[in-house]
């Protein structure tokens, strides 16, 4: 397993983080097969969508704060919403690796979701392997 930092400035965003999961496959030597990739925080997840235009990033995080209810919350902390939001969208994804990049669509990448920043986040890279490098 693979840990990278992800530092986020700002309470709620999307951090592209697929150059990082690249790289982090190219250093582990990995070709072909699967990834895991996992967040260990409970207000915070991972998706994938388009990295070509920021607006959509900008609209899907607005669409994320209306989709949570205006309810009263009991934890204490305050972020609850953020809680219920990394539930929603998921603390991992399972992707394809082709010649040691991510399998992906066209305009597709892979985003770290912060929901309750700024923080330092730790993101799990777990290879798996299914058809090792011959030399």
């Amino acid at each position: 397993m693979i840990e990278l930092e992800v530092r986020t400035t700002s309470h709620r965003e999307l951090v592209d983080v697929t150059a990082a999961v690249n790289g982090a496959l190219a250093e582990a030597g990995v070709r072909d097969g699967l990834v895991h990739l996992f967040v260990p925080h409970t207000t915070a997840a991972l998706i994938v969508n388009e990295n070509a235009d920021p607006d959509v990033g900008r609209d899907l995080l607005a669409s994320y704060a209306e989709l949570v209810p205006k309810i009263r919350f009991a934890h204490a902390e305050g972020n609850s919403p953020a809680h219920l939001m990394s539930t929603v969208l998921g603390p991992d994804l399972l992707l394809p690796v082709s010649g040691g990049r991510l399998r992906l669509g066209t305009w597709q990448g892979v985003f770290f979701v912060e929901l309750d920043g700024p923080r330092r986040r730790r993101l799990w890279v777990t290879p798996n392997v299914t058809r090792p490098e011959v030399d």
